[in-house]
């Protein structure tokens, strides 16, 4: 009677298995359509990234968790919450804090758009003061003055893209390790292995590969699909 009985029931257990493993399924499907479309939402605007990169923290992916912080601090370098939030995922991954020369910090004072703004201005500040000064002989010194702002403010942005040049050719790495070798070549034992979440700088390209150096100045070649550019190429 008991044989009977597991008989009866083995297909309604194998039923309920197949709708929880169906909802898992769903689930999963509907997650990675929401992260889609977040991304897609996303654009350039830091918010977006920023809860885009909350929800792969959630979701246990510290390496696009990272990449869209990184990506949310470049449209707001001062925001604190992004600092922390990347912060915390990469020390739960167990990588050591982000770190900025102090020129890089400074340059980040400011948003790209505001930087833009500020050079714009400080040119067309610059370039009605010279040809003021033909105009208005009597008032060179002040025009002289003002050229002088002018040309400050554009050296402000000038140095504030010299200083984020580098960090705009920064990587992360998305997958659980990218091993890294000595030339790109697939089929070489790679020397050194880099963590899931590691940020490093791309120094060039070359037949799927990329020329890789880390934040300890270790060099090498990784495969560019373990890693994804924080400025997105079009």
């Amino acid at each position: 009677m008991s044989g009977r009985m597991i008989s009866r029931r083995a297909p309604w257990a194998f039923v309920i298995a197949l709708a929880l493993a169906a909802s898992a399924s769903h689930v999963a499907q509907a997650e990675a359509q929401a992260q889609a479309q977040a991304q897609a939402q996303a654009g350039y605007s830091a918010p977006a990234l920023y809860n885009l990169a909350n929800a792969y923290a959630r979701s246990g992916k510290p390496g696009l968790a990272v990449l869209n912080y990184e990506r949310a601090r470049l449209l707001e370098p001062n925001d604190p919450d992004i600092d922390a939030n990347s912060t915390h995922v990469r020390a739960a991954a167990g990588l050591p804090p982000q770190f900025r020369s102090r020129f890089e910090r400074l340059a980040g004072f400011a948003s790209p758009r505001i930087l833009a703004w500020v050079g714009i201005i400080g040119l067309l500040t610059a370039g009605v003061s010279v040809l003021a000064r033909q105009l208005y002989p009597r008032h060179r010194r002040k025009l002289l003055a003002t050229a002088f702002v002018g040309i400050s403010l554009l050296g402000v942005t000038i140095g504030s893209g010299i200083a984020l040049w580098p960090i705009m050719h920064e990587a992360v790495v998305i997958t659980r390790t990218a091993p890294v070798r000595v030339s790109p070549v697939p089929i070489e034992e790679p020397v050194f292995e880099l963590p899931e979440a590691s940020i490093v700088r791309m120094l060039e390209e070359h037949d799927g590969f990329v020329l890789i150096r880390t934040q300890a100045g270790r060099t090498g070649w990784a495969q560019r699909a373990n890693v994804a550019p924080v400025v997105p190429k079009r």
